[in-house]
């Protein structure tokens, strides 16, 4: 009872987070959902062209014990972490005979509401603050792309929810010191590399956190202790590459065509027509998108440094219309209320966000969180940058602008007691 009358706010937004998350998976508002013709019948189910890939990806999977992505053969295209996830899913739906789409939308809706759960917790123990938790967790509730995502067979939700609890797990094995604790946090994060490898070297500056506070000596006992994780969950992956292909691959065979689609400022060149140019120009796509940088940054450095600095940036939060990734399939459903509000929403975070960021850049625990933004920003930048590929990182940008702005909050009301006074 105490512990339900000290949260019973953010319980209560939790609650109503669930019944808007039911009402989606209900009522599936959105065209995609309900064009199958226009979109296509498999696209239309798993809510993307990637989605139904997955989702093929997991049936072969079952039926045939043959793991390609995109292809009827064997392949190292896609980590196994989500093709193993909608795997499962889809065998519990098969052994308990029921429809396993809505299986794995009800995962993913449940991931979704563990997100919310993750943010508060995290947000307490790094600010010991009820409001920035709950602000947090409703700037992350109140973002269109979580509710549209879930019913997807993308590795959004999933990748989102192992991402948070990598986190909530180190700040615990920080805490409590005991080593099992990081076996269980070297996992974790190595599962979460299985579905998303951008954020690998979010754990080099995780141990850097680590020998600051346990000293050099035991922060590499430490370092050792993670590496259990990657032998667990990364090394029977990395020898079946090598077993089947010859190549130790430790992600994913397919890193040319997001460098390419990267290599491309502002998308002012049609992405067919990249491609066409390295199939003429007789180079992968890693190899002629490498080209494009080194000679875009030597012909027209302007363009090129804003496109990897503040475009690519600008373009993991929004499209080019300022949108968050996830409202297009609304546009005809809601009303021109709830399009502003997601737009202006998604905008206020990561401005709010940012400007924290750079503001209260001497709070301890805020510089951590944008440190791991500010990675994750760099090594995507590198690569094609889509607004859902920022998804990843909401959460965090959500903490820091609620931090910032209680923060702010707290100066404005303590200046206007000392006027009274």
């Amino acid at each position: 009872m105490k512990f339900i009358k000290n949260h019973i706010v953010f319980i209560g937004i939790l609650f109503i987070y669930l019944i808007v998350n039911l009402f989606f998976l209900i009522m599936h508002p959105g065209t995609l959902f309900n064009e199958p013709e226009r979109f296509g019948e498999a696209i239309s189910m798993y809510g993307s062209r990637d989605g139904s890939l997955y989702a093929k990806m997991a049936w072969q999977l079952i039926n045939d014990g043959v793991y390609g992505y995109n292809i009827e053969g064997s392949n190292a295209y896609v980590t196994y972490g989500h093709p193993l996830y909608l795997t499962v899913l889809f065998k519990i739906a098969d052994l308990l005979n029921t429809n396993h789409i809505m299986v794995y939308r009800m995962s993913n809706m449940l991931l979704n509401l563990g997100i919310v759960i993750l943010i508060y917790s995290i947000s307490m123990r790094l600010f010991k603050h009820k409001w920035v938790a709950i602000l947090a967790s409703i700037f992350y509730m109140t973002h269109i792309g979580p509710l549209h995502y879930f019913r997807t067979a993308l590795t959004e939700i999933p990748a989102i929810f192992l991402f948070l609890l990598t986190i909530w797990l180190f700040l615990f094995a920080l805490a409590k010191d005991k080593y099992r604790y990081h076996i269980l946090f070297g996992i974790v994060a190595s599962l979460l590399l299985m579905f998303r490898a951008t954020p690998a070297p979010m754990l080099l500056f995780a141990w850097f956190i680590v020998v600051g506070h346990k000293g050099f000596k035991e922060g590499v006992k430490i370092g050792f202790i993670w590496v259990i994780g990657p032998v667990v969950v990364m090394m029977p992956w990395v020898v079946r590459n090598l077993i089947v292909f010859g190549e130790h691959y430790l992600f994913s065979s397919h890193s040319g065509g997001p460098l390419l689609g990267g290599a491309n400022p502002f998308y002012l060149i049609p992405q067919d027509v990249l491609v066409q140019q390295s199939i003429e120009a007789g180079l992968s796509d890693s190899e002629f998108g490498k080209q494009r940088i080194i000679e875009g940054f030597e012909t027209d450095l302007p363009l090129w440094l804003s496109w990897f600095t503040v475009g690519k940036t600008l373009w993991l939060f929004f499209d080019s219309l300022g949108n968050p990734d996830g409202l297009g399939p609304y546009n005809g459903v809601f009303s021109a209320f709830w399009l502003g509000f997601f737009k202006f929403q998604n905008m206020f975070v990561v401005a709010i966000g940012f400007l924290s960021a750079i503001l209260l850049r001497k709070h301890k625990p805020l510089v951590y969180l944008s440190t791991l933004l500010l990675i994750y920003i760099f090594f995507s930048n590198i690569f094609l940058t889509i607004p859902r590929y920022g998804l990843l990182v909401f959460p965090i940008v959500s903490i820091i602008t609620a931090y910032g702005l209680v923060t702010f909050w707290t100066y404005i009301t303590s200046k206007i007691r000392n006027i009274k006074v």
